[in-house]
């Protein structure tokens, strides 16, 4: 089942709880204003994988992690390679499996009338960012999104949202740096500056 993403990252401390690996999807439509991840919008980039050959491969190494977050790009555009991912993990770990998705829970219902994700997410968080009513304290985007645990199938909302101030960095093949994370109010400026003060200049897209 084909799977396109736009990269894998591990570990990442402040995308919900423990120890995780990152997955972010490439492809949105939602298109909130205010995106920091606008590169992942395009359903054209990032790379195909296999979502049976990537659960593999995590189930290699699952010792090393507490769970897996997933996000974006918008992880339920690709409905399918997310269930079949999401199945093999929940069939032989007991990592925990978390999505952030720029759509509401009752929208997700009406969109996938099999409610297959009820039974394989751990949690979600729900709603498009809303810059508006930004939220700095944990990793809701913003204060009107929500999040659900899902208890044999029920989704219950969870009023602590997981926070987490830990960044965590990649550097691709070809020099690209990545940064996973839900920045706060000010927390892009402080790290521009940072970079800007050993020479480097960056930009996000």
């Amino acid at each position: 089942m084909h799977w396109r993403l736009n990269r894998i990252q591990y570990p990442v401390y402040n995308l919900g709880p423990g120890k995780r690996i990152g997955i972010w999807t490439q492809g949105c439509s939602r298109h909130c204003p205010g995106c920091v991840s606008q590169s992942l919008w395009s359903h054209d980039g990032g790379k195909e994988f296999e979502a049976e050959r990537i659960a593999q491969d995590i189930l290699n190494v699952q010792q090393h992690f507490d769970g897996i977050t997933i996000t974006g790009g918008e992880p339920f555009e690709q409905y399918k390679p997310l269930i079949v991912f999401c199945s093999i993990i929940k069939s032989y770990t007991d990592l925990t499996i978390f999505v952030f998705s720029g759509y509401d829970l009752e929208e997700l219902q009406q969109r996938h009338p099999d409610r297959m994700f009820m039974t394989y997410l751990d949690y979600l968080l729900d709603g498009k960012y809303d810059r508006n009513v930004r939220e700095d304290r944990n990793v809701r985007g913003s204060s009107n999104q929500h999040l659900y645990r899902f208890e044999h199938g029920v989704a219950v909302e969870q009023n602590d949202v997981f926070s987490g101030r830990q960044w965590s960095f990649a550097v691709s093949d070809d020099g690209e740096v990545f940064l996973s994370g839900i920045p706060k109010q000010h927390d892009l400026a402080d790290i521009i500056e940072q970079f800007s003060q050993v020479g480097l200049t960056i930009r996000f897209q």
